[in-house]
């Protein structure tokens, strides 16, 4: 009554309030003063009457709430009742209490695995209380490979009481435990118990290593051993391990000693061995492959060898596991190779097969036509004819032949370069004679040569007669692949001292897989068996190859049925001998590495030039988005130079390149360069930063630094094969 009085107190005091002046509100309602007094009154009764009513409700849910609690707290503590069984089946906890403090870790089951009771120590070894673990499914709580040993006997009935073969740690108590169980009847009765208890493992002992010097030596044996080396128990406890196996999960060798393997391991790795015991013997061993998960990295691919050994009396498991990351990373290498390996096989037999074509036809053109001009009934005109032919041909056999000395002179590193001064004019009539005696008989094709007239007069030292070589091949490649339309040849500077030279043709076109294929030896548009243009395949590999010799790169811009564009560009070597530009190369192409620098000037290209000879190093300049992807496509590229400090969208380009060439490594140059903002570089996808003006031998360095990593991986998968 206190509480509805004090409740109804606090009513009338709101209702007297400004916002509840019934008063007021009931004289503007009302034009009698004595009618709203009366209701007023009447008011105040009705709310009078709901709020005891009120009160006295709440007063006995109070009441009865408060006497409910009281029973809970007189109740045993840890005592919940299971669920409903049937009469004849309930449970009384009560019974049990005198094993609440029992050193046995006990709990008793329904024998559908619902926990009805555990004492102290049982819930102690899962780190709970009794309350907490009551109404729980007991499989739930033991560990993986128990409860699944344990299901399954208690569901096939084998017997009504026994032991699990192997253990489970606890980080609670420190102590390992088997499991026993026992059924509290023989017959299948829904009333059955399934009583559990833990039972404490004893520590295994180990002999004193120092005691024993052939243990020790043994130890160290393991501890040299490449391979995670675990010896174990019949049981499954842990024995020795070696240096290895602990760096393979991750924790100490104290740590180890002791646990299950199974722990450390999937859930399928016991199932594994258990399905292949009976192969284990003294002589014989299982191998198999899963999945190592250690709790400092990733998951790692390992084989695992099994074998019986006899261990300080005891029989025991050794497990030798075999980490295959490193191979199988070798393997992918080695799988690379051999593909390229291959095509460079099939290249060459393709080669083989052209070369004999293209040197047959023309010597037989020469052969048969030889032998018409014996014939006495020939005229004069039918001899200028065939004379003109055998001349003709042999043309054609002497350019194959040359082609083939150059190739293999190239290839062994014996071409030299003679510098000398080569007027742009005088070389641009001689292309065009070149061109004239080709396109004698072809109207549909127009040649147009582009020299400015700044140029007109200009000189370029370098190899004349290499330059014009290189040229012959670019044009002879765009007129063998132009049935009609325009083939422009042009020229103009690049930089001071710096000339690039393009070639333009309305042909097939090259599609974008192919840009870096056709400057490799062999290659063509078209490398199949049957192809409808002529050819060896060793042109275009020549003329980049000149091209590196003169310290120039060269690149194609193509789409398919939309004509082609080789461009490079060579320096003019007005520099006593010796230029910096004269990044000549011996030996196969693949050992030249090549450096694009991406910047809108060309100091940074001059200064890499003057020390990149020695190296053997090819740099690349790239002046916009165009030849950037053009030289990608055209290039095998393994560094990328970007000058940020004068490029100002840099941020852009490297998703475009990243897209282009995903393997390639890039480097930022800046002249403002701390550790905070090259690591912020690092994360944006640079492999490093170097800061201006730039220290020469730091840089290659770097550049080396990478190669050779690169270099020993291969060797030493070699070496293994």
């Amino acid at each position: 009554m206190g509480i509805s009085i004090l409740i109804y107190d606090s009513m009338v005091s709101i209702l007297k309030c400004p916002l509840f002046n019934f008063e007021m509100l009931l004289g503007v309602m009302f034009l009698n003063d004595t009618m709203a007094a009366e209701s007023l009154n009447q008011l105040k009764q009705s709310i009078s009457i709901a709020l005891i009513v009120l009160g006295v409700a709440m007063a006995v849910f109070l009441i009865i709430n408060f006497r409910n609690n009281m029973k809970r707290r007189n109740t045993p503590s840890g005592i919940v009742s299971a669920p409903p069984l049937e009469p004849s089946g309930q449970f009384n906890q009560l019974n049990f209490s005198i094993l609440d403090h029992h050193p046995t870790p006990t709990a008793i089951c329904r024998n559908d695995g619902i926990i009805e009771y555990v004492n102290q120590n049982f819930s102690k070894a899962f780190g709970s209380t009794p309350t907490n673990m009551i109404r729980l499914l007991l499989f739930n709580i033991l560990p993986g490979h128990i409860s699944t040993a344990l299901s399954y006997t208690l569901e096939e009935n084998k017997s009504i009481s026994g032991e699990t073969s192997s253990g489970f740690f606890s980080p609670n108590t420190k102590t390992r435990y088997k499991v026993r169980w026992q059924i509290s009847d023989a017959k299948k009765n829904e009333n059955n118990r399934l009583i559990i208890t833990l039972e404490a493992v004893p520590k295994v002992e180990f002999i004193d290593q120092k005691e024993n010097e052939g243990i020790g030596i043994i130890k160290e044996i393991l501890d040299n051993a490449p391979q995670a080396i675990f010896i174990e128990d019949e049981s499954g406890v842990i024995l020795e391990v070696n240096d290895a196996a602990c760096s393979l999960h991750g924790l100490s060798r104290d740590e180890m000693i002791g646990r299950v393997i199974t722990e450390l391991s999937p859930d399928d790795f016991r199932k594994e061995i258990t399905q292949k015991h009976q192969l284990l013997s003294e002589h014989d061993g299982v191998k198999f492959k899963s999945v190592a998960y250690p709790g400092h990295g990733v998951p790692k691919p390992i084989e695992i060898h099994v074998n019986r050994i006899n261990y300080m009396g005891k029989k025991a498991l050794l497990f030798i596991i075999t980490d295959l990351s490193e191979q199988i990373e070798r393997k992918k290498e080695l799988d690379e190779y051999k593909i390229k390996a291959d095509e460079s096989d099939r290249l060459k037999s393709s080669f083989l097969s052209n070369l004999s074509h293209e040197v047959r036809t023309p010597l037989n053109s020469i052969m048969g036509f030889a032998e018409l001009l014996a014939e006495p009934e020939i005229n004069e005109n039918e001899r200028k004819e065939f004379i003109q032919l055998i001349r003709q041909s042999g043309k054609e056999l002497l350019n194959q032949i040359n082609s083939m000395i150059d190739f293999a002179k190239i290839e062994a590193g014996l071409i030299h370069l003679k510098t000398d001064i080569c007027n742009l004019e005088i070389l641009f009539h001689h292309l065009h004679d070149f061109a004239h005696d080709i396109l004698k008989n072809n109207d549909k094709l127009k040649l147009f040569f582009d020299l400015p007239r700044d140029l007109i007069k200009n000189s370029i030292a370098s190899d004349r007669h290499r330059l014009k070589q290189i040229l012959e091949i670019l044009m002879s490649n765009s007129l063998k692949y132009t049935d009609e339309g325009v083939i422009e040849v042009g020229v103009k500077i690049k930089a001071p001292q710096l000339y690039e030279f393009y070639v333009r043709d309305s042909g097939l076109g090259i599609p974008e897989g192919k840009h870096r294929q056709i400057f490799e030896n062999f290659r063509q548009g078209n490398d199949g068996n049957s192809r409808e243009y002529s050819g060896m395949g060793i042109g275009l590999s020549i003329a980049s190859r000149l091209i590196q010799f003169m310290g120039g790169h060269q690149w194609v811009i193509s789409e398919p049925g939309k004509g082609s564009e080789f461009r490079f560009v060579i320096p003019d070597l007005l520099y006593p001998q010796g230029s910096p530009f004269m990044q000549v190369s011996c030996g196969p192409t693949t050992m030249l590495k090549k450096v694009m620098i991406i910047a809108p000037t060309e100091e940074l290209f001059l200064d890499l030039c003057n020390d990149s000879k020695p190296f053997n190093y090819q740099i690349l300049w790239a002046q916009n988005a165009l030849e950037i992807k053009a030289m990608l496509l055209s290039n095998n590229i393994r560094f990328i130079l970007i000058d940020l400090d004068h490029l100002p969208f840099w941020q852009e380009l490297l998703p475009r390149i990243k897209s282009i060439e995903n393997k390639v490594q890039m480097i930022a140059i800046t002249d403002h360069l701390d550790y905070k903002r090259r690591e912020r570089l690092k994360s944006m996808g640079f492999h490093d930063a170097v800061k201006t003006p730039i220290n020469i031998p730091i840089l290659l360095n770097l550049l080396e630094k990478n190669e050779l990593s690169a270099i020993y991986s291969l060797t030493s998968s070699i070496n293994q094969n």
